[in-house]
């Protein structure tokens, strides 16, 4: 029995250091808005960390979580009002890179995603699952650390949201600007 646990710690121990060197940890803060030309605008903050491992030069593989706090609209039957609203958001990808320049590589990702957006006062859930892809463009800046760009307002997504707690349901496909957000730029460190 112990030499079998020793074993098994040989080889973790041999196997954890080899994994650790193609993985990387990073992440984006944010902030969007949105100005429909018949409502009131609104604004978001989030934060989005990233954990992520390179299968080989081209092909990576990862999970992107989401926190945003901010507002949305919502009809409320009399009127469309602002409201104070939470989303938590999981989503696994796969980034291919097609082509660098340079220090510049940029990446097709396309990921499978899931939220859940809760408006405060009207105590409503909105589920939101979908496929997306995106272009990415990232900077090496040294050997460890490198800067990304997501390029949001290229976003091609397929997108199911649904409310738990009345009959909406919308499905919808196409160029999507991702509730106001250009782009939002973030770090990440390589093992």
């Amino acid at each position: 029995m112990k030499k079998s646990l020793l074993a098994v710690l040989f080889a973790v121990a041999l196997v954890v250091p080899a994994v650790a060197e193609n993985m990387w940890i990073g992440g984006s803060l944010g902030f969007g808005t949105n100005n429909p030309k018949d409502g009131d605008s609104t604004s978001n903050y989030y934060i989005e960390p990233e954990f992520g491992y390179s299968v080989d030069e081209k092909l990576d593989i990862g999970l992107d979580l989401e926190y945003k706090y901010g507002e949305d609209l919502w009809d409320n039957g009399m009127d469309v009002v602002v409201e104070k609203t939470t989303t938590l958001g999981i989503a696994p990808f796969v980034r291919y890179k097609m082509f660098s320049i340079g220090s510049f590589d940029f990446l097709a990702k396309g990921s499978i995603f899931y939220t859940q957006e809760k408006f405060d006062k009207a105590d409503l859930k909105y589920n939101t699952y979908g496929i997306a892809v995106v272009p990415v463009v990232t900077y090496s800046i040294n050997e460890t650390w490198s800067i990304g760009a997501t390029l949001d307002f290229a976003r091609i997504a397929f997108e199911n949201e649904k409310c738990d707690d009345n009959d909406y349901e919308n499905t919808s496909f196409g160029f999507d600007a991702n509730d106001g957000d250009l782009f939002s730029i973030g770090f990440s460190y390589h093992f």
